[in-house]
């Protein structure tokens, strides 16, 4: 990975006046999440300078940022896209416990236009951020969405608090209205848990006051005003980063519920197959949903249901004829899945009867029985002799 000097200066004449200020460098190039990542080296957002050494990728695709001093002197961590992404649902899954930061430290989820020559400073941006902005009993947690152009923004402060240390935040983004939510725990992409908090900003002049270009995507950790008051270094591991354009159907996804069958009667009585769960998977995941035809013949369960990938899952059940000859069908279940998740797993829930019987076996005729009766006399006279 190329590195490069930590910052240069621009200096701009305007009649006999000479300005000049510091523009952040791209250093540290990283691949994650099958999309191009450029490290900030120098300065950046607060009172630390970016260091590429704090962003890193290990052995199992988390991605840390980190804030740390060495001999005195802090550092922070950011990130951005090499691309601009657009209209969509962008979505991180968090370990760390971003409720109970230091009032120092921010960790900022946000597409970012200036930086990349899109509009000025205080437009075309959309934030997530956790912080208390050096307050210790301020809100922790920020939804802020900066104008396409003009300076109307919108703004939402609130205060949360986590079950533990794992969080999902996401928004989604369109050309009329951003909606964004906050979920305690890892949450599927298109999950439908309870939000801790989620609000959506839809202005009456979204060409105006929602960015409507696609922008780069950036991740930042750092200090507002001044290090971390404790003096303790801050780490964060972002599990997962999932970007779905708007208009984007996956082509799998996991979390599908499949049906549930119909139990069958016999002598041994019925079994109702049970519905199945779908498995969790990225972004193109695996589904699996889980439904049988129940049925029993003389108290044993025959037939188990069966599950189909690809999001969705539908069985039927099999035709089966008894001792009496009587014939038994089991129901049909049938489920769809549509939500992604993380990590890539297939569950299946077999409905119905508890064993299988080969295709060939599924019938079994009267006029076998005489036959079975001359061979067992026929051995039992055998055993005599």
């Amino acid at each position: 990975m190329a590195m490069a000097a930590s910052r240069f200066v621009v200096a701009i004449t305007c009649g006999s006046a000479l300005f000049a200020f510091a523009v952040p460098l791209r250093a540290a190039t990283l691949e994650w999440k099958g999309i191009t990542w450029e490290t900030t080296s120098g300065g950046m957002a607060g009172v630390c300078e970016g260091d590429p050494a704090n962003v890193s990728v290990d052995a199992s695709g988390n991605l840390h940022l980190q804030l740390r001093e060495n001999d005195g002197q802090w550092t922070a961590a950011e990130l951005f896209t090499t691309e601009r992404l657009g209209f969509g649902t962008y979505q991180w899954q968090i370990e760390g416990p971003i409720d109970s930061y230091d009032p120092n430290v921010v960790l900022g989820l946000f597409p970012y236009g200036p930086a990349d020559g899109i509009g000025t400073d205080g437009t075309n941006e959309i934030d997530i951020e956790f912080a208390r902005w050096g307050r210790p009993d301020g809100p922790n947690g920020d939804f802020t969405n900066y104008p396409a152009s003009g300076s109307t923004i919108g703004e939402r402060a609130f205060s949360f608090m986590l079950s533990g240390t794992l969080s999902t935040a996401r928004f989604t983004w369109s050309s009329t209205s951003i909606t964004d939510f906050l979920f305690d725990g890892l949450e599927p992409l298109h999950g439908s848990g309870t939000p801790l908090e989620t609000w959506t900003y839809m202005p009456e002049q979204p060409s105006i006051n929602i960015p409507q270009e696609p922008l780069p995507l950036g991740m930042n950790l750092w200090c507002f005003e001044a290090p971390p008051s404790d003096g303790n270094p801050v780490e964060i591991v972002v599990r997962d980063f999932q970007f779905v354009p708007e208009g984007t159907i996956p082509t799998t996804g996991g979390a599908g519920a499949g049906g549930s069958g119909a139990g069958g009667s016999g002598a041994g009585g019925s079994a109702a197959g049970a519905a199945g769960d779908g498995g969790s998977g990225p972004t193109v995941g695996s589904s699996a949903g889980g439904a049988g035809g129940g049925c029993s013949v003389s108290g044993s369960s025959v037939t188990s249901g069966s599950s189909v990938t690809s999001g969705s899952s539908m069985t039927s059940g099999s035709s089966v004829t008894s001792a009496s000859g009587t014939s038994l069908t089991g129901g049909a279940g049938a489920g769809t899945g549509t939500s992604s998740g993380t990590e890539g797993t297939k569950s299946t829930d077999s409905g119905g009867c508890g064993c299988r019987v080969a295709p060939g076996e599924r019938t079994l005729h009267l006029q076998a029985w005489p036959w079975l009766v001359v061979a067992l006399l026929l051995r039992y006279r055998r055993a005599r002799r």
